[in-house]
This record gives C-alpha cells, sequence and structure tokens, in this order.
C-alpha cells in the first residue's frame, strides 16, 4: 500500500473519531406526559462519557426560550454519567416537541435528545375507580408490570391516586430500586383531589434477560414509613436481542411446541394442591435451549425434565400449584422461559386458578 493512501486513511479515521459523540443519551427518545399549564415542570437526562477520556459539558441548546437547561460544569470521567436539568416553562396549552442538544469539550457532535409532551389545564382525565388502598391513599392499581422490554427502551406505566383525606399529601416512592425512577403530577395533592403517579423503567439497568421482579412503597410524604400495606409490586420482562427477519436462523434454527400454553387448575378451590403437565418439544433444525424458567408469582413449584432439546426431541414440564400460597399472591400467576427458538424467545404459560 502506497504512503499516500495509508496517509489518506489515517486522516479519514482522525476526522471519524474526533466527529463521534462523546457523550452518549441513556436515552434519546422522552416523553414527558402532561404537564400542567402555567406551571415550571423539571425532568432530568442522562448521559455517558464513552470516551477515554474526561470531558465538559460546554453547553445546551434547548430549541427555545421557555427550556432552560441546568447541568454540572465540572468534568465528567471516563464511563461515568452526567445529568442535565430541563425546566419547562408550560406557558402555552397544547402537545409540544424539544430537540435538546448537548455540546461538549472533545466532539464536534452534540448529543441529540428528542423530549415531547402536553400541556394542559388538568393534568389528570381518569375518570376510573380506585379500588386498592395503600396506607392513606387509594390508587387505581397496586402492581405493575413491564413486559416485552427490549434493552434501552424507556417505558412508562401510571398510577392513579386519590387523596381522600381533609390534608395535602406528598405522594412519594420508599425504597425504589436503581432501574425505576418516578415522577408525581401534582406534586402536591389537596385533600379529595387526583393525581398521578408515572413509573419510568430504565431497561439498561436490569442486568439479566427475563423476569426482574421489585416492590416499592407508595407514601403519604417523604417522612411517612414503610409498611406492607403500601406495597406496590413490579415487574419487568427483558428480552434477549430481537433476530432479524432475514436472519437464516429463522428457517434452521429451534423451534418449541407446548402441548398446552395454559394450566387449568381451578380445582384450587377445593384441593390444596393440584397438579398439571405439559409436553414440550422441539419441532426444529438445531438444539432448544431452554435458558431460564421463572414464575410470576409464589405458590408454583415446576420441574423440568430436560433444558436442551435436539431436534424431534420431547420432555416434560410438571407444575404443582398450592393453594395456600396462592390465594395471596397479587399478580395473575404465570410461568415464563426463555428460549433460543428465534422466532419465539419469550414463552408465557398461563395458569388459571
Amino acid at each position: 500500500m502506497n504512503k499516500k493512501l495509508i496517509y489518506s486513511i489515517l486522516m479519514a479515521t482522525a476526522s471519524c473519531a474526533a466527529s463521534a459523540q462523546s457523550l452518549t443519551p441513556l436515552f434519546t427518545d422522552v416523553d414527558c406526559g402532561q404537564m400542567l399549564f402555567r406551571t415550571n415542570t423539571a425532568i432530568t437526562v442522562e448521559l455517558r462519557n464513552n470516551t477515554a477520556q474526561a470531558v465538559t459539558i460546554k453547553n445546551v441548546d434547548t430549541g427555545c426560550g421557555c427550556t432552560v437547561a441546568e447541568y454540572d460544569k465540572g468534568e465528567i470521567l471516563p464511563g461515568r454519567t452526567a445529568r442535565v436539568k430541563l425546566i419547562f416553562d408550560g406557558k402555552q396549552l397544547g402537545y409540544f416537541a424539544r430537540n435538546v442538544r448537548i455540546i461538549d469539550s472533545s466532539s464536534a457532535t452534540p448529543a441529540e435528545i428528542n423530549v415531547k409532551g402536553q400541556v394542559v389545564s388538568k393534568v389528570v382525565n381518569y375518570s376510573g375507580d380506585y379500588p386498592c388502598k395503600l396506607g392513606v391513599l387509594l390508587t387505581d392499581v397496586d402492581n405493575i408490570e413491564f413486559d416485552d422490554v427490549n434493552k434501552g427502551q424507556r417505558m412508562v406505566q401510571e398510577i392513579h391516586i386519590m387523596n381522600p383525606t381533609g390534608q395535602n399529601v406528598q405522594p412519594t416512592a420508599l425504597r425504589l430500586p436503581p432501574y425505576l425512577s418516578v415522577e408525581t403530577y401534582p406534586e402536591v395533592i389537596g385533600p379529595k383531589q387526583k393525581g398521578v403517579m408515572r413509573v419510568m423503567l430504565k431497561s439498561r439497568e436490569l442486568r439479566d434477560y427475563g423476569l426482574t421482579q421489585t416492590s416499592f412503597y407508595l407514601a403519604k410524604n417523604p417522612a411517612d414509613k414503610v409498611s406492607q400495606d403500601k406495597e406496590i409490586s413490579v415487574s419487568a420482562v427483558l428480552l434477549p436481542p430481537a433476530v432479524a427477519k432475514d436472519d437464516p436462523s429463522r428457517r434452521v434454527g429451534p423451534k418449541i411446541t407446548l402441548s398446552e400454553e395454559e394450566l387449568d387448575m381451578t380445582a384450587l378451590a377445593k384441593k390444596s394442591k393440584v397438579k398439571g403437565e405439559i409436553q414440550i418439544t422441539n419441532n426444529g433444525n438445531s438444539a432448544l435451549a431452554i435458558s431460564k424458567m421463572q414464575m410470576f408469582t409464589p405458590g408454583l413449584e415446576v420441574l423440568l425434565g430436560k433444558a436442551t432439546l435436539e431436534p424431534g426431541e420431547t420432555t416434560k414440564l410438571k407444575v404443582t400449584a398450592r393453594a395456600k400460597d396462592m390465594k395471596k399472591v397479587k399478580r395473575r400467576p404465570r410461568i415464563l422461559m426463555i428460549t433460543n427458538d428465534p422466532n419465539r424467545q419469550k414463552v408465557v404459560i398461563q395458569i388459571r386458578k
């Protein structure tokens, strides 16, 4: 290779490296949901320094004068994250969209985050029931499920809250795990008034594929105490990376087939335990691996004959449900399997009780 060509390649490589982003947003699209008219609302976005050197944020271009950015002026070390607080002035009703550009000290390419939301005169338009009592507060649900989560997704579930007391409350999430965050609108809910808590899942913080379960506690204010009657259970199912539609493994890979996908265990009303059985067959062309077998609720016991099946091979999944434990569960009883079937990485068996 001649020297001129080598020099050209090196210069092109250096140019690409210089223009690459130094700060990478953890989420490039942020939906703020409903925001109250004539009220300042703040959200925080995070960016990671993916370079081998410390960088600083030089400027944040919010795209309009109605949005102000606050950020740390100090160095962001390699691998560390920085937070940028965006404060929206809700002076105009209606939907909005902003392209926020974060400019750092070492990259010519700004990091970009798309932010959208809706400014409304009244945040909550929920008109349903509040069947769950959590401490002194009433809510529409006491458990949250994030299904079919892909790594990097930012997913949101809402909990509608009613304050039935004669005093102001400041709904607060206690013992929140690091992969969840919450925002409450309005922050303080008046007597006999309604509000909404938006629970956000930060999927990048989930460690393993399959089912992750946790709980947090809904307090009436930050000084309130944790107790079981304030518990909200949360589950998230993180899927392995999706296989492309034109990937050859979809044709030549394993194929899981179940004899049943729902087990009738309604006899638990009269018996202390009920057993069921499902046949699992690999009808594909390569070995089937069941890497995860998890239960959404207590009260279920499973026994899998084999976790790896060769083409044409069959095994049995034996399930036992115990009435004493199943009576206490809040969630729908189910069994989750994570497999290497490119067309069916997630398999759920429903339990009817």
